[in-house]
């Protein structure tokens, strides 16, 4: 698949910048319109589902379905949360899916609850909704998936392992549908169970000691007797004697990065920097294993966020599933402007804008930016942080910001870059596929690029390579990113 281009992310700052983002409408708790559904009954138990139908929606509908969080031990398919409501009100069904939580054993014994019961509970309410979609108006080619943080993992296992016979089961039957989804959003979801720990970055820290044998990755590996725990397995990832090499394939199988291949649907992936029970890396983590299969995605790392996402980022992401599922009637979102070096004949690879447009090149990726407020709001005080996310490991990023001439050119993808003014900021080696400028150990410098206050500048990040990725072009510029400077 083509790789997406990515926009830049809303900025929440009012004081040093200003960015135009859609508003999510205020919901009410919601009715299901045919609640608790069984779609499988493993052991004594029966499995259920609330299905939300769109009033008014054209049949068949497209189908987001829903899988709540709760570190795999606690949750419930109710209340549909204000996403799943806004993708009611845009026209999809919603299906919210329970599943066997770790704390559930004595409900379902003698089936187990460890993985992989989790996600064989949620490809057999995927069968379920396929086998039955006539019935209820679905469209079985229009299937997304939704989740946060625990959610969230089980969203993006089941957008990656479409049909993957190791860990399809058998759960509800309907084995003649396919299990496969057409999108995903993934909220702050764990994507490494191994390196949730190793992940943890200071600042924010982690309330979470993911390596301790209580912890949820450690309950749902089955491995949390005293003296156990995920951090016992990563120690002894190349023991083998028994039970390592089955706790390690376990652990492996149970991660959506291990099955990452060219074949996965469009992902949206959402997760807070400043998140403390689940690492924004492992989202990295994620990104970067989509970059290198080519798969198409839109990573968000939201600046200062914490383990929760509300509100702006989520009219952005149910846009990101209208744009998949739904058609061009989609809203537009973000900023489809390009600014290349004025000494190249044309922009260097500019980034694809969001009406779908096929222009731009491989590596057109994303930048986001945390905004700091030190002092009065001025263009004098305010410093801003610029962070690349999603670029090949170990490359030399030039971060640059642009100031558009009044009269100039309205520059788009692949438009000639005359007149426009480049300061060029700085440049940072790629850890994990990311960059920021200033790093955040750097003392913190200005980074209007000669601003004033009222203007308006278009910062960028990119890089030079072998590769011919574009025509006549061998630069990668990321999507730019609009921060209006206030008196």
């Amino acid at each position: 698949m083509k790789p997406l281009h990515h926009v830049a992310p809303t900025l929440l700052s009012t004081a040093a910048a200003l960015c135009v983002a859609l508003s999510a409408p205020a919901f009410a708790q919601l009715t299901p319109t045919h609640p608790d559904l069984v779609y499988a009954v493993v052991g004594p138990q029966p499995l259920r589902l609330d299905l939300y139908l769109p009033a008014g929606a054209p049949t068949p509908r497209p189908t987001l379905i829903y899988i709540h969080g709760g570190g795999w031990a606690n949750g419930d398919k109710a209340p549909l949360p204000p996403l799943g409501a806004l993708a009611l009100n845009q026209g999809f069904a919603v299906a919210s899916i329970n599943y066997r939580l770790t704390s559930q054993a004595a409900q379902f014994a003698p089936e187990p609850v460890t993985f992989p019961a989790q996600i064989h509970d949620v490809k057999g309410a995927v069968r379920w909704l396929r086998a039955n979609a006539g019935v209820y108006g679905l469209d079985a080619s229009r299937f997304a998936s939704f989740g946060p943080s625990a959610g969230g993992h089980l969203c993006a296992l089941l957008a990656t392992s479409g049909d993957a016979p190791e860990i399809e089961g058998a759960v509800g039957g309907n084995l003649g549908f396919s299990s496969r989804v057409q999108a995903a959003i993934d909220f702050f979801g764990p994507t490494d169970l191994l390196n949730m720990q190793p992940d943890v970055l200071i600042p924010p820290g982690s309330v979470v000691d993911h390596d301790d044998p209580s912890s949820g990755e450690s309950k749902l590996i089955g491995w949390s007797l005293p003296g156990q725990g995920i951090g016992d397995i990563r120690a002894n990832l190349n023991n083998p004697v028994a039970p390592y090499p089955a706790l390690v394939e376990l652990c492996n199988w149970a991660n959506p990065i291990t099955w990452v291949d060219a074949g996965d649907p469009p992902m949206f992936i959402g997760h807070g920097t400043n998140d403390n029970v689940v690492p924004v890396r492992q989202s990295t983590r994620l990104s970067a294993a989509l970059f290198a299969a080519g798969v198409e995605h839109d990573f968000r790392a939201v600046p200062l966020a914490g383990h929760g996402l509300s509100g702006p980022i989520n009219d952005v992401a149910v846009a990101f599933l209208r744009a998949k599922l739904i058609g061009p009637d989609r809203p537009s979102v973000g900023t489809p402007l390009c600014a290349g070096d004025s000494v190249l004949d044309a922009c260097p690879c500019g980034n694809a804008s969001f009406d779908g447009a096929n222009t731009g090149c491989v590596h057109s990726l994303f930048v986001g930016a945390n905004l700091n407020a030190v002092g009065a709001a001025s263009v004098a005080s305010d410093t801003l942080e610029l962070r690349a996310d999603s670029m090949p490991n170990g490359t030399v990023l030039f971060f640059q910001g642009a100031v558009f001439l009044p009269g100039g050119s309205v520059l788009d993808d692949g438009v000639r870059c005359v007149g426009t003014p480049i300061t060029r900021l700085g440049t940072k080696l790629t850890v994990q596929g990311w960059a920021s400028y200033p790093a955040p150990a750097d003392a913190r410098v200005s980074v209007r690029g000669g601003a004033s206050a009222g203007d308006t500048l278009y910062y960028q990040a990119w890089y030079r390579d072998s590769a011919p990725h574009c025509t006549n072009a061998t630069s990668n510029l990321t999507n730019a990113l609009a921060i209006t400077w206030t008196p």
